[in-house]
C-alpha cells in the first residue's frame, strides 16, 4: 500500500490484481479501481494483521457509501484487528477529521484502531470485506443489513415515528448546488409543520434521531440521503426531490431499508457552467421547480402546501437565488474544478427557455463585473 492518487485509485496493489473482484473498488456493479504505482525505494514492513477499509475519506457521502460498507462485517469477523486507510497524495490535513471521528464513532469503532497509510508500506496479512453496499449499485443484501443494526444497536432510543421531515440543501453555498427558491419552499413546509433539517448544522447522532422518528422522510437530492444509510430498516416512507432529470440516487441502497422510496420529478430545468474539459458541472448546477409535481406530492403525503404557496413570492426568491448562484460561481478565487471556462453566451442562451429573459442583462452585467476582477 502507499499514498492514493484519488478516491478511485485508493493505493493498494492486491496480488493478482485484474483478478480480484471483491476486494476493489465497485461503482454501479463494476471495479472502478486500477493499480497503483507505489514509489520505488525502501518499504516499512508491518507483520501485525489488519483490516483494510479503504482511502481515508473526507467527504461524507462518499465515505458513508463506500468506506463504511466494508466495516461492519469485517469487524464482525475480526472484532480486535485494527483497521487501515490509505491517506491521499499531497493531503496534509490531521487524519482523522471530526466528521470522520463521528461516523467511526457512530459505529462504535474506538478511534484508536485506525491506522493511515503515508508512505509505501507492505502488509504480510490484510483482511479485506467485500462492500455490502456500492454506489448505484444492486439493491443491499439483508444479511449486511443485519450486521448494520447490530453494529449500532443501542445508539438511539426507541422513539415512535410521526410527522413529515424535510432535509434541505438550502444551508448550503450556491456553489454546492440546490433549488432556485428552495429556501421559499422551506419557509412554507415549515410553516405548514413539517420538520426542516439542515443537516450541516447538526451533530450526527441528532442527524439520525431526526431521520428515525420521521414517518415520510424527504430529501433534497444530494449526499444526506447516504446519512440514512447509517440506519438500518425502518417502516417508513422516503421520498427524493430530483435536482437531475431521471436521477435515482441510492434507491438500491435506501429502498431495502424502508417502507416505500419515490422520486419526485421535481426538477424543471437547469443552468449550468462549463468547466475547461468542456463538461457542465453538474453537482454545481442551479435547477429549477417543477412545480406541478412538486406541489403534487406534498399534497400527497398531507402537506397542503399548493394552497400556501405565492408565486410571485416565489419568483421573486427564484430570481434572487439566480443572480446570488452566478455571483458565486463566476468567484474569481472559485475552486479550480468549479471555474466556468465556458463563454458567456453559453451560459445565458439557457435563461429564455426557463422563463429567466428579464434577467439576461442583470446577469450578463455580473459575469462580467466578476470577470474583469
Amino acid at each position: 500500500m502507499g499514498p492514493a492518487r484519488n478516491r478511485n485509485r485508493p493505493g493498494v496493489l492486491w496480488p493478482d490484481f485484474r483478478q480480484q473482484t471483491h476486494a476493489r473498488l465497485y461503482r454501479r456493479g463494476r471495479p472502478v479501481c486500477t493499480p497503483p504505482r507505489l514509489e520505488s525505494g525502501k518499504l516499512e514492513i508491518v507483520d501485525e494483521p489488519v483490516i483494510f477499509a479503504s482511502v481515508y475519506e473526507n467527504h461524507f457521502g462518499h465515505l458513508v457509501a463506500e468506506t463504511v460498507p466494508r466495516l461492519p462485517q469485517a469487524l464482525a469477523a475480526l472484532p480486535q484487528w485494527p483497521i487501515v486507510f490509505t491517506r491521499l497524495s499531497g493531503d496534509t490535513r490531521p487524519a482523522p477529521s471530526p466528521m470522520f471521528q463521528t461516523v467511526m464513532e457512530w459505529l462504535n469503532i474506538p478511534l484508536d484502531r485506525l491506522r493511515f497509510v503515508e508512505r509505501p508500506t507492505l502488509f504480510r496479512e490484510v483482511h479485506v470485506a467485500a462492500q455490502g453496499e456500492h454506489l448505484d449499485g444492486p439493491p443491499t443484501h439483508a444479511a449486511y443489513l443485519e450486521l448494520l443494526e447490530a453494529r449500532i444497536a443501542g445508539n438511539l432510543p426507541d422513539q415512535p415515528r410521526s410527522g413529515v421531515t424535510f432535509v434541505t440543501r438550502a444551508g448550503l453555498e450556491h456553489k454546492q448546488g440546490y433549488h432556485a427558491a428552495e429556501r421559499y419552499l422551506v419557509s412554507c413546509l415549515r410553516d405548514l409543520g413539517v420538520r426542516i433539517i439542515y443537516p450541516e448544522t447538526l451533530s450526527l447522532r441528532e442527524q439520525m434521531q431526526h431521520y428515525a422518528q420521521a414517518e415520510v422522510l424527504v430529501f433534497s437530492e444530494g449526499s444526506a440521503i447516504h446519512g440514512r444509510q447509517l440506519l438500518g430498516r425502518i417502516d417508513q416512507d422516503i421520498a427524493m426531490l430530483r435536482r437531475r432529470k431521471d436521477s435515482n440516487m441510492a434507491r438500491g441502497q435506501i429502498a431495502p431499508r424502508c417502507r416505500s422510496m419515490s422520486y419526485v420529478n421535481s426538477v424543471g430545468g437547469t443552468l449550468n457552467i462549463r468547466n475547461r474539459y468542456g463538461a457542465d458541472v453538474e453537482y454545481a448546477m442551479k435547477s429549477f421547480f417543477r412545480l406541478e409535481e412538486t406541489l403534487a406530492y406534498f399534497d400527497s403525503v398531507g402537506v397542503p402546501l399548493r394552497a400556501r404557496w405565492d408565486r410571485n413570492a416565489y419568483r421573486k426568491v427564484r430570481d434572487q437565488d439566480v443572480l446570488a448562484w452566478i455571483f458565486a460561481m463566476y468567484d474569481p478565487a472559485i475552486e479550480h474544478h468549479l471555474k466556468p471556462a465556458n463563454d458567456d453566451e453559453y451560459l445565458l442562451s439557457q435563461f429564455d427557455a426557463l422563463y429567466l429573459t428579464h434577467l439576461k442583462d442583470r446577469a450578463a452585467a455580473l459575469i462580467k463585473a466578476r470577470r474583469v476582477k
